[in-house]
């Protein structure tokens, strides 16, 4: 072992806001004790560990953590900070990020491997083909080498995985392999059940589940499911309290309005609540798109 638990447990602590008393009460330890642990007198044993990881918000598959070394750790936080970054709408520094994980010592963990291979592709596609899914698979191997398509929602995800796949079925959809992606993104929602992530991973990826099926759905012109499918994304984002993901399922269920030739009033109604959430959580890129596109493909003119 490389370093006991110290560091890193103060660290992750003071990154999500907790102080000693609300930790230690969670942890079911007295205060005493953690300030040991956090000082490094006293260590934790690997399960320790691992609860003290879900609690953070941090996958328990991190065990690892426990084995790194300052500089490694650092590291670590390069790559959480990746998978952060591909959840917003600024993908500026990602190639930047990528960079620097690649000439890491961090980077021969199979995680971080993964998923630095992962968003390399997707950062990099400018011209969509079926050599891109192709790619997408060979990274997914890495993790599941005998990987089969129609078990998806037999597998217990983790949230590379889940991640990867959702990925592929987005290209699908823009290929046209409107069928194969649809059913790729039913068996991640029938997954969910058994995916190997956190609490913080489920609020990131879980709303983007039932979008993806809603794009794909409007993509192949089923615009009703579409709709149906967005419902369901808007009650995930209110159970997983994300809603980052609400300004773009209202602009898709008002273009399934607007496609079943529904009166103005009804798809002018979603893009201004699409405007005004997109603004009101600080996405002011999206939120200009929005209002850009509203009048340009619908011809709405967004007060």
């Amino acid at each position: 072992m490389k370093t006991n638990s110290a560091e890193i447990i103060k660290t992750m602590r003071k990154e999500i806001g907790l102080n000693q008393e609300e930790m230690a009460e969670q942890l079911f330890i007295s205060v005493r004790q953690l300030a040991r642990i956090e000082s490094g007198e006293a260590g934790m044993d690997v399960w320790q560990f691992i609860t003290t990881l879900e609690l953070l918000g941090t996958p328990s598959e991190d065990f690892w953590l426990l084995y790194l070394d300052s500089a490694e750790y650092a590291s670590y936080r390069e790559y959480r900070s990746l998978r952060r970054q591909m959840n917003t709408d600024d993908w500026s520094k990602v190639g930047e990020i990528i960079t620097t994980l690649e000439s890491s010592p961090i980077i021969k963990q199979p995680i971080v491997k993964q998923f630095t291979a992962y968003a390399k592709i997707v950062n990099e596609i400018a011209n969509l083909s079926i050599e891109h899914v192709d790619d997408l698979l060979e990274v997914l191997y890495m993790s599941k080498p005998n990987f089969i398509e129609s078990k998806i929602s037999k597998y217990r995800m983790t949230y590379n995985e889940i991640s990867i796949l959702l990925s592929i079925a987005s290209c699908l959809g823009a290929l046209g392999e409107h069928d194969r992606a649809i059913e790729i993104t039913k068996g991640l929602i029938d997954s969910r059940k058994n995916a190997k992530v956190s609490e913080e991973d489920k609020v990131a990826l879980f709303p983007s589940l039932y979008f993806s099926l809603a794009s794909i759905y409007l993509s192949a012109g089923e615009y009703k499911e579409a709709l149906n499918a967005c419902s369901k994304a808007v009650d995930q984002c209110r159970e997983y309290n994300n809603l980052l993901r609400i300004p773009e399922v209202l602009f898709c269920m008002a273009d399934c309005y607007y496609k079943l030739g529904e009166e103005e009033h009804i798809y002018k109604t979603h893009l201004t609540r699409a405007y005004h959430v997109a603004y009101a959580i600080g996405r002011n890129k999206a939120a200009a798109s929005i209002k850009e596109r509203s009048l340009s493909k619908y011809g709405v003119i967004i007060p």
